[in-house]
């Protein structure tokens, strides 16, 4: 990450474990922080490499080190365009907490942030009643993620917006039992937006995502739902320079920062796009589903129809559902996957070098993708992308969650896990 975020030149008022002091953004003291984040790829001449990544010599920081300075965010709200910047040694503050309010708070890594509890005064609890947004997102699938990976204790929510959907996916679990504790995190206040000032705030922790490191992946998972990709020149330029190795996505900064802490990002079709930035050596596995959506206008069918048409795309003889077995043995065949993704960008890397500005990460995945399709026997046999487009077609779309994570030796994870409180 090679550039810093402009914060504002005015003295502001944060809040800190129900301690209060102003503090001027100002050039940072003497203790600096390595991130030592190499991007994944790096050219040499015509050659790409892969850099190996050490994050051993990363200062940790602590909320209570008056030194350290807070995030303030920028001074300009950019909701719908991520913020792939990083600023160096900066800790959490919360926002939109009253003065007299003292948040419960739990450690990730090198961080102390605080939770979302649904039955804190300040929480708006008709907005529980939303439901709709998680199932939108198959929520369901993370929900099973979570039964099959029993010892997570805490879900980080990085880029939560105005903290809404981190407020369903905590009372969603509360529902079913579960004790897990959301954690919202955002680089903006929205809400300090005034098109958001008929709504009640719900307080969140505000400091860029990539910001966190050494989060226990014994018991800490984040997610990214529905994070905001750039569109046209702007995503051009991100993926040449990604390519070129000159910098990597926020989202590979923050798997990279946290080895062996499952990383869960959302896709929708044009709006929300990770995976076309991160490398195919993070992905640990992925789930498709169909979802109706109209790409028409006016849409012809209803949404019934659509639905139906989902289910059965979705069903278990369906192309989704073979597709979801496949992605389902990754784990296992962590070793083929990353020999298979190595032997492919070996193969196309004079192109990567040509057109830099295309989505490398993305395109080298369904290549596997299609090999495996191919080698799995699967007939009638259909490309990837050809999939996409039948439900395009359709009227529906390919959503997915995709599953990140930098390896990490499996007994260092349980030992983590002996150690938690």
């Amino acid at each position: 990450m090679i550039r810093a975020m402009d914060t504002f030149d005015s003295v502001v008022s944060t809040t800190i474990q129900g301690h209060t002091e102003e503090t001027r953004p100002g050039k940072p003291d003497d203790v600096t922080q390595k991130h030592d984040i190499t991007p994944y790829l790096k050219t040499d001449g015509n050659e790409i490499q892969q850099q190996n990544v050490d994050l051993s010599s990363r200062t940790v920081s602590d909320l209570k080190t008056p030194s350290r300075r807070p995030y303030y965010g920028s001074s300009e709200s950019h909701k719908s365009i991520m913020d792939n910047s990083s600023i160096g040694h900066y800790y959490a503050t919360y926002a939109n907490l009253s003065d007299e309010f003292i948040p419960e708070t739990v450690r990730i890594g090198d961080h102390k942030l605080m939770t979302l509890d649904p039955s804190q005064k300040f929480i708006d609890p008709d907005l529980a009643e939303e439901k709709s947004f998680l199932e939108s997102f198959n929520f369901n699938y993370l929900v099973d993620f979570l039964k099959k990976n029993d010892k997570i204790k805490y879900i980080v929510d990085i880029g939560c917006g105005d903290g809404k959907i981190s407020l369903l996916m905590q009372n969603h679990l509360r529902e079913l039992g579960s004790q897990i504790k959301v954690i919202p995190v955002d680089v903006n206040n929205s809400c300090a937006d005034t098109e958001y000032n008929d709504n009640k705030p719900i307080p969140f922790n505000l400091i860029p995502a990539q910001e966190i490191a050494g989060a226990s992946p014994a018991t800490t998972l984040f997610t990214a739902i529905h994070p905001f990709t750039e569109l046209e020149f702007a995503a051009d330029k991100l993926s040449r320079e990604i390519t070129q190795g000159k910098t990597d996505y926020y989202i590979t900064t923050l798997i990279k920062n946290n080895p062996g802490c499952f990383v869960l990002a959302t896709e929708d079709l044009y709006t929300s796009s990770p995976q076309r930035y991160i490398p195919p050596e993070l992905v640990y596995t992925k789930h498709y589903h169909a979802y109706p959506i109209c790409f028409r206008s006016p849409c012809s069918e209803p949404v019934s129809v659509r639905q139906e048409r989902a289910e059965k795309m979705n069903s278990e003889n369906g192309y989704i559902s073979r597709l979801n077995q496949l992605l389902a043995k990754l784990p296992e065949q962590r070793d083929s996957y990353l020999a298979s993704i190595s032997e492919i960008t070996d193969g196309i890397k004079e192109y990567m070098l040509e057109e830099p500005e295309e989505f490398w990460p993305d395109n080298i995945f369904k290549l596997h993708i299609d090999y495996a399709l191919i080698k799995a026997a699967i007939k009638p046999f259909k490309p990837f992308e050809s999939i996409q487009t039948e439900l395009i077609e359709n009227g529906l779309e390919m959503r997915c969650w995709h599953v990140y994570r930098q390896d990490i030796n499996t007994s260092e994870v349980a030992g983590q896990a002996g150690k938690e409180p």
